[in-house]
Formats: C-alpha cells, sequence, structure tokens
C-alpha cells in the first residue's frame, strides 16, 4: 500500500487540491497565516533544488546540509500553508497523517537507492544530517547553488501552483462559495 501511495503521490496531490478546494472555508486570518507558511516551502524547495543532481551526485551542500529531505521539507511547509488557508481542522489533520504515511515511505526507499549508489559516503552523511527535520545552525552560504538545476526541476510549477490555489481560494472566499467541511 505505501509504495503504491509513493508512486502514485504526484497524482495523489491533485486529487486532494480538488477536495481541498470543495472542502475549504477560506478566512482572511487563515490566508493571512496560511500564505508565509506556503511561501517558506517554496523557498525551501527552489533554494534545495539549485543543488540537487538526482543520481550523479550526493547532495550534501545548502540546504542539503541542515535536513537529507529539503525538497519533502519544503513540500510539507506548501502542503501545511495550503491546508490552514482552507480553514478546515479536518483536511489539515488528513494532510499531516497523509504526508506522514506517503513521505515516510518515500524516504526509506529513496535511501535503499542512495545507499546502493553512494554506499559508504550516503551513510556517512545519514549519520551526520537528519532525515527531516533540519539542524538548527547557521546558515552557510554555498557558491554550489545553480538556478539552470532549478529551471531544470521544473520548480516554477509548484509556484504556478499555489498561486492557482491562492486565487481558488480568494474566489472561494469572495463570492461566498459553498464548503463542505464538517470542522
Amino acid at each position: 500500500m505505501n509504495e503504491l501511495l509513493s508512486h502514485y503521490r504526484t497524482k495523489l496531490g491533485f486529487v486532494f487540491a480538488a477536495l481541498f478546494v470543495v472542502m475549504a472555508r477560506p478566512t482572511v486570518i487563515a490566508m493571512t497565516v496560511g500564505i508565509p507558511i506556503g511561501i517558506t516551502g517554496l523557498l525551501i524547495r527552489l533554494w534545495a533544488s539549485g543543488y540537487i543532481k538526482k543520481n550523479k551526485e550526493l547532495s550534501i551542500d545548502g540546504p542539503y546540509s541542515y535536513t537529507r529531505n529539503p525538497l519533502y521539507l519544503g513540500s510539507f511547509f506548501i502542503g501545511l500553508g495550503v491546508s490552514i488557508m482552507g480553514s478546515c481542522i479536518v483536511f489539515i489533520l488528513f494532510y499531516l497523517a497523509g504526508f506522514y504515511l506517503v513521505y515516510s515511505s518515500v524516504i526509506k526507499d529513496e535511501e535503499k537507492s542512495l545507499i546502493e549508489l553512494f554506499g559508504g559516503s550516503f551513510l556517512d552523511y545519514k549519520s551526520k544530517v537528519p532525515a527531516f527535520f533540519p539542524l538548527m545552525k547557521p546558515v552557510k552560504i554555498s557558491k554550489d547553488f545553480d538556478l539552470r538545476l532549478v529551471v531544470k526541476h521544473g520548480e516554477y510549477n509548484a509556484w504556478l501552483g499555489f498561486a492557482a490555489i491562492i486565487i481558488a481560494l480568494y474566489l472561494k472566499y469572495h463570492f461566498h462559495l459553498f464548503s463542505i467541511c464538517p470542522l
């Protein structure tokens, strides 16, 4: 079941986005709190995308020196921000549980692949850097950030999707459209 969720996580994201828009009952306060949290996630993902060279070299610089999975950390904040904007407690709890179920499995699977690809280098890195919750240390600026990688990885899609959600929620709020959120 976890493998199935892991494999279809992007497609499931679109299904949950549609469900979210139907359930959402946005408020000004919820939008004011949720938007900065989501933007924080977008910025984390942008930063991480400028360092990752998937399956070619082990990424350990920039955000990867704080957490082994900064892309997923960024995704977590985007989803949390969006969930908060919808002002539906049921959806927020559903999001948190779903994120944990899907990404704990994804991280385990990816670590198996990284051990196969990078062996001892990854194991050494793994022993020093946490899987998800980042180390608290001063931000170190690295010259290795590459904006071309951000474009190659299509990070602009996350920004466009976030903007689309904001617009949909604003329209729902402005025109007092229905909501099916029980709490």
